[in-house]
């Protein structure tokens, strides 16, 4: 268990290198002027999915009721 332990803490310390900040050359300015496209699509994807799962439910027992009744 030492052993996983040293491990853990010997891999952690290499993502100190990542960690620092270069002042020399700053991180870009995100661009304010994003597009909604992407939104827009994942939102129709979203509920459409749960629309049409909800459908798929309500259809199949339809179908199983109407099973159902021609059985007896």
């Amino acid at each position: 268990m030492i052993r996983f332990f040293s491990g853990i803490s010997l891999f952690l310390m290499s993502f100190l290198a990542y960690a620092i900040e270069d002042a020399a050359n700053p991180p870009p300015v995100p661009s304010t002027a994003a597009s909604s496209t992407g939104m827009i699509v994942f939102a129709i994807l979203f509920f459409g999915m749960i629309g049409g799962f909800f459908w798929f439910m309500w259809k199949k027992e339809k179908e199983r009721k109407q099973r159902e009744s021609a059985q007896k």
